[in-house]
């Protein structure tokens, strides 16, 4: 049992340490992951899971601990709530959390000075990706609280139909989002008529207007991406949106064809979802 008011940790061998974290009096779980003999100052990449997923499973399937060794960074994966049906869950407001009182917003703005404190970590190099509803989480920080993070990435995700209506973040934040077209349990065009009970969410198109938008884009590149693997039926657009004089990008891989995976490890071989958004990161290092 764990009296600490601030975290305790269980040593899981060389994968990871499990640490736990007091915000607003619940005891919330995070995996944690360090190369041996990191710097101080390193950066800090959090990686959220999907819905009724954990940590563990995205630690697993990821394979964000062997980029943190091969490029020198800490890693955590924190653990969502469980809600009423018994499912873990990030807060981003579809209909059936809408009596919940999680908010995963402060936790995630309580973890990161706790992370960067205890572990001498970088306060500016800090990066967010997710998975689906993690994903989703991620929207919402680069939202709601962009001044903490350097870049956003999201997999399989979209942006709750409300949550885009009010999205007005503070500064600037560099994005990349992986999308499948196939997508069946997200879909591309949105839901925006509620049909399948999340809520209304938007299609990907109007996701990637709003933050294409939010730089002023006024370019443009779009390549294809070789089909290396032509038995997973899937192919790989990638569109860059940027402004030409200032301001950070937005990037999109569009999967087309591709399911709610991620890519590389399951789904589309053609791209690894792990190396693109560690890239990316890596390229608006400060």
């Amino acid at each position: 049992i764990c009296l600490s008011s601030v975290g305790c940790g269980i040593d899981l061998g060389q994968t990871a340490t499990q640490q736990t974290f007091w915000h607003q009096g619940v005891e919330r779980s995070f995996l944690y992951y360090a190369p041996k003999d990191l710097p101080p100052n390193a950066p800090l990449v959090l990686v959220f899971h999907g819905f009724t997923s954990n940590a563990q499973t995205i630690m697993d399937y990821s394979g964000y601990n062997q980029l943190a060794d091969q490029h020198g960074f800490a890693v955590a994966y924190p653990q969502g709530s469980i809600d009423a049906q018994g499912n873990t869950f990030w807060n981003v407001g579809y209909d059936f959390h809408a009596d919940s009182g999680v908010d995963d917003l402060d936790y995630v703005a309580q973890l990161l000075p706790f992370l960067q404190e205890t572990y001498q970590l970088s306060t500016r190099n800090t990066f967010a990706v997710g998975m689906s509803n993690g994903g989703e989480l991620c929207y919402l920080l680069a939202c709601q609280e962009a001044s903490r993070f350097r870049a956003i990435a999201t997999v399989a995700a979209t942006m709750m139909s409300q949550e885009l209506d009010r999205c007005q973040p503070a500064t600037e934040i560099p994005l990349l989002s992986i999308f499948g077209t196939a997508d069946q349990t997200t879909r591309y065009q949105g839901d925006a008529a509620n049909q399948d009970g999340w809520g209304a969410y938007a299609g990907i198109p109007s996701v990637i207007d709003f933050w294409a938008g939010r730089i002023q884009a006024d370019t443009l590149i779009r390549d294809t991406l070789p089909d290396l693997v032509v038995e997973d039926g899937s192919w790989v657009q990638h569109e860059q949106y940027r402004h030409t004089l200032t301001g950070p990008g937005f990037d999109f891989y569009k999967i087309v064809g591709g399911g709610h995976d991620w890519p590389g490890a399951w789904g589309n071989q053609d791209i690894n979802a792990s190396d693109l958004t560690w890239a990316f990161f890596a390229a608006h290092l400060d």
